[in-house]
């Protein structure tokens, strides 16, 4: 193997999904609660066989022996403080690869005022509760209004889940409070479930571009340090002029790996003519 074009291929494959990655937060730059993804990627050099794979002495390594590999320090294009969701390829013993995974920005967005009573934007950690068709899901896309019914629902009609359940509006002008209580005429109607997650980046994985679905490693809980504000909306975490100078560099950094792999290419080339020329 020529370790040389091996190693610049995966650092091609790493910027490309990279570069997807940068197109999609760019993409929903104006998506409101929207989190950027980040990609990260570290190198990584197999130990020990997998399962069904030889190891280093030449056997196989038997279904219940782990895969152990020796990482260096990890790269990002952008630093991302968080577990990253990694899918591991099986190496053979001695092998170097790339460990790809991509980790949610969870921090928080702008915040704007827009004058709509049933806008809120949530100051801190916690987010609203969903009911979609697949179940409950999370949110900090607080864009909501009122279906045919009276019912509390999101842009895409999905059900704002309350304390009780869903929350339903008589006619007249909401009110929305800090806890995210919901009076109506002066008589309270409702309150906005809020909830947080201890670490949402194992907790949660994105369902759609504004929702988030529970991965099961731990329970929410009631977020008692979010508060509400009405009448407006937190808007995307993405810096787009940031997003663009991440990408004008990754993509420089593709095309010099690029010609790397042509002057490799072409010596390769080179050196396969003298052979078989002196061989003739």
């Amino acid at each position: 193997m020529d370790f040389g074009l091996y190693a610049a291929y995966l650092g091609m494959r790493a910027r490309q999904r990279n570069l997807d990655a940068i197109a999609n937060n760019i993409a929903n730059a104006a998506t409101t609660g929207f989190k950027a993804d980040r990609l990260l990627y570290r190198s990584v050099e197999a130990m020990t066989a997998g399962p069904g794979n030889p190891s280093p002495n030449g056997t196989a390594s038997p279904a219940s022996t782990p895969q152990t590999a020796a990482t260096t320090n990890p790269t990002s294009a952008t630093s991302v403080n968080s577990p990253v969701n990694t899918a591991v390829s099986t190496l053979r013993a001695g092998d170097i690869g790339v460990l790809t995974g991509s980790a949610t920005d969870y921090s928080a967005g702008a915040i704007r005022q827009t004058g709509n009573p049933l806008d809120v934007a949530l100051n801190g950690p916690g987010f609203l509760v969903v009911q979609t068709a697949q179940g409950e899901r999370y949110t900090r896309a607080g864009s909501l209004t009122l279906d045919a019914t009276g019912q509390l629902v999101t842009q895409s009609g999905d059900l704002v889940v309350g304390d009780s359940g869903a929350i339903s509006l008589p006619p007249g002008e909401p009110v929305i409070g800090e806890d995210g209580t919901i009076s109506v005429n002066r008589q309270v109607v409702g309150r906005l479930k809020l909830v947080n997650f201890t670490d949402p980046h194992t907790a949660l994985t994105k369902d759609g571009t504004s929702l988030f679905a529970a991965t099961g490693s731990e329970q929410p809980s009631e977020a008692v340090g979010t508060r509400v504000q009405s009448g407006a909306l937190e808007a995307s975490n993405v810096n787009p002029v940031s997003e663009m100078a991440a990408m004008m560099q990754n993509s420089r950094e593709f095309e010099s790996l690029q010609h790397s792999v042509s002057m490799m290419l072409n010596d390769l080339g080179r050196k396969i003519n003298s052979e078989i020329g002196a061989i003739q």
